[in-house]
């Protein structure tokens, strides 16, 4: 058994957002996104993994296949793996994502920035 507090996980930068890493496994990757207000993640997707983001705190705005959707704190969104997807805070206050992606797609999403 692992835990981590999430709390720890939470840091802005006014420069892009944060990514920090929770658990790093074979069959699912979670973390924490935190965006400054205007910030966001350009339209991509996680090909054979299915997202999973929960809105810790804050409001934005999360395009699914071209559709646009407010996201609002408490909110839990699914998307398959062939969804494109992107996501931006549209408040003035930060934002925080939960993320799960399952299973684990690649190093290159595994990665703190």
């Amino acid at each position: 058994m692992k835990i981590e507090k999430i709390s720890n996980k939470i840091a802005f930068s006014d420069d892009s957002i944060t990514k920090r890493i929770i658990f790093k496994e074979d069959k699912l990757l979670s973390f924490v996104l935190n965006f400054r207000p205007g910030q966001g993640v350009p339209p991509h997707n996680h090909e054979q993994s299915d997202l999973l983001v929960h809105v810790l705190s804050g409001d934005g705005e999360m395009t699914v296949d071209g559709n646009p959707n407010n996201i609002t704190a408490g909110d839990v969104i699914h998307c398959k793996g062939v969804e494109v997807f992107s996501i931006k805070n549209t408040s003035d206050k930060d934002m925080s994502l939960f993320i799960v992606l399952t299973p684990n797609p690649s190093a290159v999403y595994s990665k703190e920035i």
